[in-house]
């Protein structure tokens, strides 16, 4: 094990964060990407490492500090909470990497006051938005750097593409945005060769091939999340997205059966600290939904749906103690996983608990809970402290 925090661990429940294993993935994502430009491209390629979503849970700041001093070109948020809080954590540490929010702007101008104080990188989604942000802009005397977002087939926000044209020929016109970047969003990146995420490349790069010859030459230029690093990627663009693959995980691993290198970055653990023994024919947790079949043993654990460890794990997850999986029984408490170590059990109090991460991957929670990696680990409550190990200073 790595160098620990010196964070005082009072929870039995805590999430290793190993920040040698979020470089590994970082150097792994950018030879991925590299190996994918010709020749004539290859010095001029962007990386944007997402830390949204808490960095989908594992620590925002900390992530981005370790991601940023590996060399990452941008750091991306969701929105300009996000945005504000990184930005002011990597001033103390006299970092400069670049905060690209992809979130749509603020519509109070005392909100759109704040952050053009701040050296962002902001995404553009509306004209009307445009013209406010130049105002405000304007009023500061400053330029303010703006990439353009364009729905090529997600369907949720960016200019529609049969009628960007129009809208970026109008941003172009306010002269204190300096539109520096487009892009647009998978919707099925993960899956190789999907027909509709093949649909959207063809049909981003077929219009910025018009925008670019009628209208401006674009910095930045990109598409690609994960899945599209590791199957869509094309010269025509030159800066990519990865999220989840920075944590340790491909997008859907039922699409995946390639060795990546990606080595998961948390792990979550936990302690055994009530065993009884219990008879056969015995209910186990609320609503009474599990009955032991056997005299048997139950070791609880101090984990639960208050931390985001899923209740839909009733009756169906298991843990790893030992190296050796166990059941979890009954229904899973706000607090509190009780799990069958049988007649004869090897288990003891305080032994360490795995819920999920390198000795057993997020995958196996997901599948039982019937969601996905990004969801398991972004929903990993503050009350779980992140202990940070292997840092870089």
């Amino acid at each position: 094990m790595g160098k620990k925090s010196m964070q005082v661990l009072i929870n039995d429940s805590y999430a290793e964060i190993d920040l040698k294993a979020l470089k590994n993935n970082f150097f792994i994502v950018k030879k991925l990407f590299s190996k994918s430009s010709s020749k004539r491209n290859i010095n001029n390629k962007f990386i944007c490492s997402i830390v949204k979503a808490d960095a989908y849970g594992h620590g925002m700041l900390r992530c981005a500090e370790e991601l940023a001093l590996a060399g990452t070109d941008f750091l991306g948020t969701a929105d300009y909470s996000e945005s504000l809080r990184l930005s002011a954590y990597l001033k103390t540490k006299k970092i400069n990497t670049t905060i690209f929010c992809m979130g749509t702007l603020p519509t109070a101008k005392t909100y759109l006051e704040v952050i053009a104080n701040e050296n962002f990188h902001y995404t553009i989604v509306d004209v009307n938005d445009a013209k406010i942000l130049n105002s405000v802009a304007k009023s500061f005397n400053k330029t303010l750097n703006v990439q353009i977002q364009v729905d090529s087939g997600m369907n949720r926000v960016g200019f529609p593409i049969e009628s960007a044209y129009e809208a970026i020929a109008e941003i172009l016109k306010l002269k204190n945005l300096n539109v520096v970047g487009i892009y647009s969003h998978f919707a099925t990146s993960e899956i190789p060769h999907h027909k509709f995420a093949v649909r959207q490349v063809n049909a981003f790069k077929n219009f910025l091939h018009e925008a670019e010859a009628d209208l401006h030459k674009f910095k930045y230029k990109h598409i690609s999340n994960t899945g599209g690093v590791f199957n869509h990627n094309d010269d025509t663009f030159n800066f990519i997205r990865p999220g989840i693959s920075l944590y340790g995980y491909y997008p859907d691993d039922e699409y995946y059966d390639i060795k990546t290198g990606l080595k998961p970055v948390m792990n979550f653990k936990s302690k055994v600290r009530f065993i009884k023994k219990v008879p056969k024919g015995k209910s186990i947790s609320y609503g009474r939904r599990y009955f032991t079949d056997k005299d048997t043993y139950i070791a609880s654990i101090p984990v639960g749906y208050g931390d985001g460890y899923p209740r839909s794990l009733t009756n169906k997850g298991e843990v790893i103690i030992k190296k050796k999986k166990y059941d979890i029984v009954g229904t899973v408490c706000m607090d509190w996983v009780m799990i069958d170590i049988g007649p004869k059990p090897e288990v003891k109090i305080n032994d360490e608990v795995i819920l999920f991460g390198a000795e057993y991957p997020v995958y196996e929670v997901a599948k039982h809970s019937g969601t996905i990696p990004y969801e398991i680990t972004s929903n990993i409550t503050q009350r779980i402290p992140r202990i940070y190990i292997n840092k870089s200073r």
